[in-house]
């Protein structure tokens, strides 16, 4: 990979890059180019950081972690500042929901929620050599800033830049490419860090918010006209909850100008006609929801979804009368819930016409409502939440679930979207057949060839 000189460079790292992109680093890529300086990345899990350093040697080195990618990020940097001079900043959802690790990361700067603006302002700084000590949204050795107020005007914001992702990773090459018309979502369900920006944010400005649709586009046909581009997946937590003018413009102009399928989450309750017609007319191919529960009790009481009372199978089968994909996801071993509940989602996705039912183990992620709930009773040793960030394709770490029940809900999260087509007396032969046979190798391997046959064709359309 070649890297260009430059007088003032910036390198992004990233521990690894997913298959949906990294939409931080563009942005953040954007708002350094709009001030002159150059960028390149860096991908921990692929690239040997200390050459690129060498090479480089960049006045600044921007790392954006999650949870689950910070201790490589803080292990790397801690070796790299050994040899190289730079000036460090951390941002993303570390940064964001756990600030307190500041000290322990050993990095010059956090940045916190949002961040072009602080991130363009700490450049602007450094390049003339004042100090950064007191921009909004920053933490440094000496202060911490309050937040300042969101972007109000998403369009105001640089086209992201696609290349410093897409054009050096096998990225550019996949057949599809993941984009945002939104920012933020007007819900608090208690297992979603949204409630941290929620609090964080309160008084700052609103909380949701579009890109213009000719913004959108305008960058989907950017990455089109460079990319392989095949389909189109809508990142956003929720893609609309109405049909409004601007997905009246958006169907409009999509299907004129993309004219490829794309998927996009929708909030069951709030799906009607006029938003499916539009959407169909745009070319929407799938649709991501979530029931998380067949329980009203632990979809309300516990999850908080506040969703409004409507029949749950009617609305699937109306998505899927107007030939929309469904991707329905099923949250197993909440507190509170049963074995029947859990098992009630075969018959609920027969009934409703699912494509492809999703399961999950529901994992307490530290910073959450449900982690508190967990900890408050008992759920959950608080000592082993690092190590149980990935469970939600393993066994309940709750403490409320016997060895049995956690058995068979994994064996619902192995076997479940199969059990979900099998014809009756087949499904109840399957159902009995999971309460005494443990998990096995069989089992995982028929997940898995399901999960790829239904994402590959039936969600994304990722083949001809």
């Amino acid at each position: 990979m070649g890297f260009p000189l430059a007088e003032m460079n910036v390198l992004f790292v990233i521990a690894q890059l997913d298959y949906a992109d990294h939409i931080a680093v563009p942005f953040l890529s954007a708002i350094a180019k709009q001030r002159g300086w150059q960028t390149s990345l860096c991908v921990l899990d692929s690239d040997n950081f200390e050459s690129i350093l060498n090479i480089l040697m960049p006045e600044v080195v921007a790392y954006s972690a999650n949870v689950v990618g910070f201790n490589s990020i803080i292990s790397a940097h801690e070796t790299a500042s050994r040899h190289f001079d730079f000036i460090s900043i951390l941002g993303g959802p570390q940064a964001t929901f756990s600030p307190e690790t500041f000290n322990q990361s050993k990095m010059d700067v956090y940045c916190v929620g949002e961040g072009e603006e602080a991130f363009g302002e700490l450049l602007d700084r450094i390049k003339s050599g004042r100090s950064y000590d007191d921009i909004p949204n920053l933490i440094t050795k000496n202060t911490t800033n309050p937040v300042r107020s969101l972007i109000s005007n998403l369009d105001a914001l640089p086209l992201p830049d696609r290349d410093i992702t897409l054009s050096h990773s096998y990225l550019k090459d996949t057949p599809k490419k993941t984009f945002y018309a939104t920012r933020g979502c007007p819900y608090k369900c208690t297992y979603c860090c949204n409630n941290h920006y929620h609090e964080l944010y309160r008084g700052k400005g609103q909380f949701v918010r579009r890109f213009s649709v000719e913004r959108v586009i305008a960058e989907i046909e950017y990455v089109k006209s460079r990319y392989r581009t095949d389909f189109v997946k809508f990142g956003d937590d929720c893609f609309s909850l109405k049909a409004d003018s601007w997905v009246e413009e958006f169907a409009d102009k999509y299907s004129k100008r993309i004219a490829i399928p794309f998927n996009c989450y929708l909030r069951l309750d709030t799906v009607d006609d006029d938003l499916l017609r539009l959407l169909k007319k745009a070319g929407c191919y799938s649709v991501h929801l979530s029931v998380d529960s067949t329980s009203k009790h632990v979809r309300e009481k516990i999850l908080k979804r506040n969703m409004r009372d409507i029949d749950i199978e009617a609305t699937l089968k109306k998505i899927h009368s107007y030939g929309i994909n469904t991707w329905v996801n099923f949250m197993l071993a909440a507190p509170e819930s049963t074995l029947e509940d859990e098992l009630a989602s075969i018959q609920m996705c027969k009934k409703g016409k699912v494509t492809y039912p999703s399961y999950s183990t529901t994992v307490p992620m530290y910073g959450t409502e449900l982690y508190d709930y967990c900890v408050a009773h008992g759920l959950l040793d608080i000592s082993s939440h690092s190590s149980d960030l990935k469970g939600c394709s393993e066994r309940s770490a709750l403490t409320c679930f016997s060895a049995r029940e956690k058995d068979v809900r994994f064996n619902i999260f192995l076997l479940g979207a199969l059990m979900c087509k099998l014809p009756f007396p087949l499904d109840v032969l399957a159902i009995r057949m999971i309460k005494v046979i443990p998990s096995n190798v069989i089992f995982k391997k028929i997940r898995q060839i399901i999960y790829r046959y239904y994402i590959e064709n039936k969600i994304f359309r990722l083949h001809s």
